[in-house]
């Protein structure tokens, strides 16, 4: 599977700087509790931009960035089929952080795909890059990023309106 993570350009100068999970040890997520060396992409490019966007109050305080591709051996890849009731709502579920904990603690592969809550119908992947199967070579390209100019007008509205965040990122980044 291939995937795609928009990191912070500070924090991807390399791929294993971009993959090192720290953003999950400090943060909690979605599908993980804080205090494990994990971190999220997504299956599309334009997802993991959305990913990355809800992370953010204010626009402007987004510096530059940079995209990875990742591809991911299929067979290596476990696929959460069942997400738990409440997996997607606005609070984070203990039950959906207990099934990413479950992967990562049990070292079950070094990569589960997971719903996103973002856009339905679409998936993330949690990786672990400290698994014992996992691949430098499975990260293929770095690219600039830069968020285009009209978004940066609809976030920063949103701010403006008292929406999300504080100019500060929160949560994994993607």
């Amino acid at each position: 599977m291939r995937a795609f993570r928009v990191v912070l350009q500070q924090y991807g100068a390399t791929a294993q700087a971009a993959f090192s999970g720290a953003s999950g040890y400090a943060t909690d997520g979605r599908w993980h509790s804080k205090g494990r060396y994990l971190d999220y992409a997504a299956e599309s490019q334009s997802l993991a931009v959305l990913e990355r966007l809800v992370h953010y109050k204010r626009f402007d305080a987004l510096h530059p960035h940079v995209v990875y591709v990742v591809e991911v051996p299929d067979p290596l890849i476990l696929v959460c089929t069942n997400p738990p009731r409440g997996w997607d709502a606005s609070d984070l579920s203990p039950a959906a952080q207990k099934i990413g904990n479950r992967w990562y603690d049990e070292r079950l592969s070094p990569a589960m795909k997971v719903p996103s809550a973002v856009t339905r119908g679409e998936f993330n992947l949690l990786l672990n890059s400290k698994h014992p199967a996992w691949k430098w070579n499975w990260v293929v390209r770095r690219t600039p990023f830069a968020f285009d100019g009209r978004l940066r007008r609809i976030v920063e509205a949103a701010g403006k309106e008292g929406g999300a965040g504080a100019g500060k990122p929160r949560g994994p980044a993607v």
